[in-house]
C-alpha cells in the first residue's frame, strides 16, 4: 500500500461525503482511504455504510468505534491503523483535489530524502477564500522553519503528506497537546528537505466547531511557545549561527504573539465573556511581547461585542482574499 488518507469524523454527517469522494477521486490503485467513525451520534454511521455500499470500491475502510476517544487518542489510532507508507491526515471537513496524491508522489519519487510533502491550499471561510502562499519545490530545514515563523509559508494537514513511519517513530501525540498537525511536522522539517507542490491541490474550511477554533487562548499561546522552543533548539543541533538564531527567536516569538491574539479573537467570536476574555489575555500576557499588532488585535477582542469582530474579520479576510497571489520569498543565506 502506497498511501494511506486518515479521515477522523465525529457528528459531521452534513460534510464527511466530500472528504470521501475527493479521496476516492485520486486516479491511483495504491491507495487506502480509512475512515473513522469516532462513535458519532447523527447520521454518519448509516450515511458511511450507505456510501460503502454504492460505491464498492476495495480502497475504501470504514471503521465504526461505540465508544468515543479523545482526540489525541483517535489520532494515534489512525496513525496506527494506516497501512500506507505514506500517510495524509485529511480532516471531515476538508477536501483534495482529484490530482493531489499522484503530484505529492511525483514529488516524493523526485527526492528521497525528503522530510515531508506540502501542497498549496485554498482556506475557506465562509463564502471567502483565500490562497496560501507558494514557496520552493525543495527548502533546507532551517530555510523553511525560518520562512514559515515569519510569516511566508503556511501548512494545512490537509495538503500535507508524511511517512507512516516517522509519525510512529515520533509518537503518539501528548495527552496535553490539541495542535497536532504542528506538532508533527516541525519536528520532521528538523529532519531533511522539505518538499512543496506549487498547485492548489486541497481545501481547508474553518468552521465553528474546529477544536482548534475553541482552543483558548492560553493553551494556544503555551502550546505554540513550546513548539518554538523546539524549533529554537533544532536549530542550534542543527549547528546554525548566532546571528540565525536570533533572527528564528525573533520570527518564532512575533509568531507566538501574533497567532495567540488571533486565537484570543476567535474565543471572542465564538462568544467567550469579557471577563474569562480578560483573564485569558492575563495568562497570556507575556507571550504577547514579540508583535505590537497584537495588542491592538486583543484591544478590539475585549472592547467590541462579537458581532463587530466577527464583522471586522471578514472585512479583514475579503482584503486579503482580493489580493493578487504572488510567491512568497525564499531565503538566501550563508552556509
Amino acid at each position: 500500500m502506497r498511501l494511506t488518507i486518515a479521515i477522523p469524523t465525529v457528528d459531521r454527517a452534513y460534510c464527511i461525503q466530500r472528504a470521501v469522494e475527493s479521496a476516492l477521486a485520486q486516479p491511483v490503485g495504491d491507495l487506502e482511504v480509512l475512515v473513522s467513525n469516532n462513535a458519532s451520534t447523527d447520521e454518519t454511521r448509516s450515511l458511511l455504510d450507505a456510501l460503502c455500499s454504492q460505491r464498492s470500491d476495495p480502497r475504501l475502510r470504514v471503521v465504526h468505534h461505540e465508544q468515543r476517544m479523545p482526540i489525541t487518542a483517535h489520532a494515534g489510532f489512525l496513525i496506527g491503523e494506516a497501512r500506507g507508507a505514506m500517510f495524509l491526515g485529511l480532516s471531515d471537513d476538508d477536501w483534495i483535489e482529484p490530482a493531489f496524491v499522484p503530484r505529492v508522489l511525483r514529488l516524493v519519487d523526485s527526492y528521497t530524502k525528503l522530510s515531508f510533502v506540502y501542497t498549496r491550499c485554498r482556506v475557506h471561510v465562509g463564502d471567502l477564500s483565500l490562497a496560501s502562499p507558494a514557496g520552493p519545490e525543495l527548502e533546507e530545514p532551517l530555510d523553511f522553519l525560518e520562512a514559515y515563523f515569519a510569516g511566508w509559508r503556511q501548512v494545512y494537514w490537509c495538503g500535507c503528506v508524511t511517512r507512516t513511519a516517522d509519525l510512529r517513530r515520533i509518537g503518539t501525540l501528548p495527552s496535553d497537546r490539541l495542535i497536532g498537525d504542528m506538532y508533527y511536522w516541525t519536528k520532521l522539517a528538523l529532519e531533511g528537505p522539505v518538499g512543496f507542490v506549487n498547485e492548489f491541490l486541497a481545501h481547508y474550511t474553518y468552521l465553528a466547531g474546529n477544536t482548534s477554533i475553541g482552543m483558548p487562548a492560553r493553551q494556544w499561546a503555551k502550546e505554540t511557545a513550546i513548539l518554538a522552543s523546539e524549533v529554537l533548539q533544532g536549530a542550534t543541533k542543527l549547528r546554525a549561527s548566532a546571528e540565525r538564531r536570533a533572527r528564528i527567536h525573533e520570527h518564532t516569538a512575533a509568531y507566538v504573539a501574533r497567532s495567540t491574539a488571533n486565537q484570543l479573537a476567535l474565543n471572542a467570536q465564538c462568544g467567550m465573556g469579557k471577563w474569562a476574555l480578560l483573564s485569558e489575555c492575563m495568562a497570556c500576557a507575556r507571550y504577547l511581547t514579540g508583535d505590537l499588532t497584537a495588542l491592538l488585535r486583543i484591544g478590539l477582542a475585549l472592547l467590541l461585542p462579537p458581532a463587530a469582530i466577527r464583522w471586522l474579520t471578514r472585512v479583514f479576510t475579503a482584503r486579503l482574499a482580493s489580493r493578487p497571489q504572488t510567491d512568497a520569498p525564499r531565503l538566501v543565506t550563508k552556509r
